[in-house]
């Protein structure tokens, strides 16, 4: 029987799907009862067909606002991602760029809330994603985020950029792993780093956020302060992103004109999904 670590042996994934040159997520809460009317069974979503796949990218919905925004930026990423890795992702078809603004647990490769350890041992990596602050405070959710960190699962979290919460979402992520991890695991990711030449050479990975439009773009922020890592050994377990990458993600014609550049997000995207995959 394997163990959850072995279970989640991304050089092993890669060897078996064959690899490609560079292999490759308003405040409100989400409290028990709606996670329950949304259908989560043991502390989360699992597509039947699961293990048809070789990459499933799920949600993580707890406390985190707009958890459940732009499930067809997920699938852009998956579908650039399974390009190069010529590997199978799960593109679910109730989808597309923009629609729906907000998702059901049936739009994402799945939906996880951390309450059930063994529900989210069932993926190699996770998406979390949001529009302001959040706090988790219940100890077995903290601790179940912690086990599945330290067991080899990885953890990509995205600041969606608000006008009116400027970095809320990042300083909460921040602040929840300063919860889990030692001081000095957490720190910025230094631009040579090989998440960022993996795959493409991304010369500025801290890109300039999207916006909504240029009289906003004050108040959301002109500066990055970095992606941030945990590091677990040498190994970074979670990335925490300030950039809006997801937006980017959400529709290949950047037909607003404002997103960050779709292209350079994608390919953000697909290296960090690289490094997860491949560590």
């Amino acid at each position: 029987m394997k163990t959850p670590r072995e279970a989640m042996n991304r050089r092993q994934f890669i060897q078996r799907t064959g690899g490609a040159a560079a292999t490759l997520a308003a405040t409100s809460f989400v409290t028990p009862s709606i996670t329950q009317a949304q259908g989560l069974i043991d502390g989360g979503w699992v597509p039947d067909d699961k293990d048809a796949y070789d990459l499933l990218l799920p949600r993580i919905c707890n406390n985190n606002p707009d958890w459940d925004f732009g499930p067809g930026g997920d699938k852009n990423l998956l579908e650039q991602f399974s390009s190069i890795m010529r590997c199978k992702v799960k593109l679910q078809d109730n989808v597309r760029d923009e629609y729906p603004d907000n998702g059901l647990p049936e739009h994402f490769n799945g939906v996880v809330d951390l309450t059930n350890l063994e529900t989210m041992r069932k993926f190699p990596a996770m998406f979390m994603m949001g529009t302001g602050a959040y706090d988790i405070r219940i100890p077995e959710r903290l601790q179940n985020l912690k086990s599945y960190l330290e067991e080899g699962g990885f953890l990509l979290m995205d600041e969606c950029a608000s006008p009116r919460r400027s970095d809320q979402f990042y300083q909460s992520g921040v602040r929840l792993m300063q919860k889990l991890f030692e001081p000095d695991q957490i720190r910025r990711i230094p631009e040579d780093h090989e998440v960022y030449r993996n795959v493409y050479d991304i010369s500025e990975p801290n890109f300039r956020r999207w916006r909504r439009n240029s009289s906003q773009s004050s108040s959301a922020g002109s500066g990055s302060p970095g992606n941030t890592g945990v590091f677990i050994g040498d190994r970074i377990a979670v990335i925490i992103c300030d950039a809006d990458i997801h937006c980017g993600w959400l529709d290949p014609r950047d037909s607003w004109g404002k997103r960050a550049n779709n292209h350079e997000s994608i390919q953000t995207g697909i290296n960090f999904l690289t490094y997860f995959m491949s560590h």
